[in-house]
Formats: C-alpha cells, sequence, structure tokens
C-alpha cells in the first residue's frame, strides 16, 4: 500500500478581490497532499452580523470561500476566535457551502454535540478523523446544547511571583493553568469516538500566546501530550501568527504551531492614531511590543512583525503503521499577501533555519531538524525527527 500525504497549514483569511492569488505561488506544493488541511479565520459573508463588543472583525466577502476550495483544501477547523465574528448564520452557511464543495469541516456547529462530531476522509483504505478545538476566543463564541458556536477547551490563569523568594512589584508574573475538567472530559470522549470510526485520529487546536516568539504555554504542552496519551495520532496547533515547534511524544507527532498562511489582514488607521501607534512602540508601551498587531510600512496585508512573514508546509505520510514521517516545506509571505515557498539556496532559508531552530530549542522539545525522508517534496522540504535518545 501506497503512503497516504497528509498537508497542513495555519490560519486563513482570505480577503482581496481576487481571492486565488495568494496561492498561486503554492499551488502544486499543496496538491501533492492526498488530504489538506488549514485553520479557516473567519466566515466569508456580504451580511455581518457583528458580535456584540467584537473591535477586530475577521471576514471576507462571500465569494471568497470557494477559493479554499479552489486551493485544495479536502478539511477546514472552524474553531478560532474570529469564526463568530460576522454571526452564527454566516458560519453556519458557510459550512454548508464547504460540504457542497467537498470540504469537510471540524470544530464549530449547530449546537456542541454537532460542533464535536469530527470530519471523516477515506483515503486509499485508511479513514482519517479530524477534531477542532479552540482555547482562544471571545466569550460566548463557544457552542451549548442548543446553541451553535465551537468547540472550547478552557484552562484558568493561575499567577505566581518570577522569583520564589524575591519580592519585584510590577514584574511579569509566571502564568500557569488549570485546565476545564468538562472541557477535558469532552475531548476524552471525542477521540474515543473517534478511534471507533477512524483509522487515525487528528487533532487540531487553537491556541498559545501571540505577543511572544517561540513560547509554548503549559496548557498547549500538557494538552498535547494529553490527547496522545487518549489515542490521539497527531496534534496540531495554530493561531500565534508566528511558528512554534514540533515534537515527538510516544512516537506521534506534534506540531505545536503552523503559523499563518494566507493571511489578508488590514488595519484602516486615522494619520492620529498611527502616529499615536509609532510612539508606543518606540517607548514600548504596548502589552505585546514588538509583536503587537500595527503598521508596518510596505506590508498593507500583514501588518504584523518580519518573523510572523515567516510560515510552512506541513507533510506527514501515512502507512499502515501510522504516521510515520514528518516533513515541513519552509515558505515566506510575500508584501502583496503571497505565500512563497523558500528554495534551496535562497538567504530567507538560512533565516527561516534559524527561527524554527529557536522555536525548537527555546521549549526544549526533542524535534530536530534533517533531510526529509518523503519524496518529492521540493529540495528544501526539512524533516522533524526525534532528537537522539529523545522520544
Amino acid at each position: 500500500m501506497a503512503d497516504i500525504l497528509l498537508g497542513f497549514v495555519g490560519d486563513l483569511l482570505v480577503n482581496r478581490s481576487d481571492p486565488d492569488a495568494p496561492f498561486v505561488p503554492v499551488r502544486e506544493l499543496l496538491g501533492q497532499a492526498d488530504i489538506l488541511f488549514g485553520n479557516m479565520e473567519g466566515a466569508y459573508t456580504d451580511t455581518p452580523h457583528v458580535a456584540p463588543g467584537q473591535l477586530d472583525m475577521i471576514s471576507g466577502k462571500a465569494a471568497n470561500l470557494a477559493a479554499l476550495g479552489r486551493a485544495g483544501f479536502h478539511v477546514l477547523s472552524l474553531a478560532n476566535n474570529h469564526i463568530l465574528d460576522v454571526g452564527t448564520e454566516a458560519m453556519l452557511e458557510n459550512r454548508a457551502r464547504l460540504a457542497a464543495m467537498g470540504v469537510a469541516t471540524c470544530g464549530a456547529g449547530s449546537d456542541l454535540e454537532d460542533a464535536r462530531a469530527p470530519a471523516l476522509v477515506d483515503r486509499g483504505g485508511i479513514r482519517f478523523a479530524y477534531l477542532g478545538y479552540a482555547s482562544v476566543f471571545p466569550f460566548g463564541y463557544e457552542a451549548y446544547a442548543t446553541i451553535p458556536g465551537l468547540v472550547p477547551i478552557r484552562a484558568y490563569d493561575h499567577w505566581r511571583p518570577a522569583f520564589f523568594n524575591l519580592h519585584m512589584p510590577g514584574a511579569r508574573p509566571i502564568a500557569s493553568t488549570v485546565p476545564d475538567e468538562r472541557d477535558l472530559a469532552n475531548l476524552v470522549e471525542d477521540i474515543a469516538r473517534a478511534r471507533k470510526d477512524a483509522d487515525i485520529v487528528i487533532t487540531s487546536f487553537h491556541w498559545g500566546d501571540q505577543s511572544r516568539p517561540f513560547h509554548l504555554t503549559d496548557h498547549e504542552t500538557r494538552t498535547a501530550r494529553f490527547c496522545i496519551d487518549h489515542g490521539a495520532d497527531m496534534v496540531i496547533g495554530h493561531h500565534h501568527h508566528a511558528m512554534r515547534g514540533i515534537e515527538w511524544y510516544c512516537g506521534k507527532p506534534i506540531l505545536y504551531g503552523l503559523g499563518h498562511f494566507v493571511f489578508d489582514f488590514r488595519l484602516n488607521l486615522t494619520p492620529d492614531q498611527l502616529e499615536a501607534f509609532k510612539m508606543q512602540l518606540s517607548r514600548g508601551d504596548l502589552w505585546d511590543a514588538p509583536y503587537v498587531v500595527g503598521p508596518r510600512d510596505g506590508w498593507p496585508y500583514l501588518p504584523m512583525h518580519e518573523d510572523m512573514r515567516l510560515t510552512m508546509v506541513a507533510f506527514a505520510t501515512v502507512g499502515s503503521d501510522g504516521i510515520d514521517a514528518v516533513s515541513v516545506v519552509p515558505c515566506r509571505l510575500q508584501p502583496d499577501g503571497a505565500v512563497q515557498p523558500v528554495a534551496a539556496g535562497d538567504p530567507a532559508e538560512d533565516q527561516w533555519s534559524e527561527y524554527f531552530q529557536n522555536c525548537l530549542d527555546w521549549p526544549g522539545l526533542n524535534g530536530a531538524m534533517s533531510a526529509s525522508s518523503i519524496p518529492g517534496l521540493p529540495l528544501s522540504a526539512v524533516g522533524i525527527t526525534p532528537r537522539r535518545g529523545r522520544t
């Protein structure tokens, strides 16, 4: 039996007059996957009903939804912090339109039971189940027994001083988290139910702290390993906008953060607001400076830190014994918002590798960059294997 090739990207937001344009440089690469997964960051509609209190509405014109199907996606997670920005009707209508295109969805639905159902896809005699969850979302976006929304996997913050024997008023404390036991129980039940219907179970999470690079919260590492311990074969993360590292846990891969992939986000600031932003940034006043979202000269589609221009397409091969290899293809977003694979020997290859090595080293993950063992990928593809003696 030939291996099945799974492909994964992070956040997707297509908000432009030519919605196919940003995918053109990667269309062939994406087309290599037998199943292609991404996170659909927001719904597409021409009649938005903006959620109360929502300040940063993420959406696109209704016609742009079809671009995700044309780009080759087979599975999309809807569990994220913007999926209900323009209302539950838009989310549910998008889900129905995607199903009509042959694109399966997970992570949100007409009620909690519906939202928890996996996306099931068959390839080569193997059935794959994708489950979607969000840890980052506004209050009220979660689904209930009779209310549409997303599937939550919550945790609650506890703070302690950075130094156990030193008073330092005003210093940033250390955050630790306690999981929501109801959400964990649902997660266990979802994985077990998916295992009965599928050969490979993949859990996807919208999570993490986007305000600093490389960092993983205890909620991310604990939840990811919890999934593997309870029967998942692979864990996929997104939301950070910047990449995160990869580890192998009990012989199974955890991809903590794929970054964003196509993300057509624009800021509409008045001249006074722009000057105020630049002043705050120069003084370091902003909560997450320099990773705050704000204008960057020459980058109208991506007003974010330059690290957030680095991204990837991840691939995994699945054979008779499960997932046996993971590789990533380095990519870089362009000023026009298009995603460009990084060619072998390009100076951007070293920039990407240095950044990703930090993603592995800072949290102490056991993933190591190596030569890719997956045939047919570009020469720049990087294999991710466990470091010797660390599995």
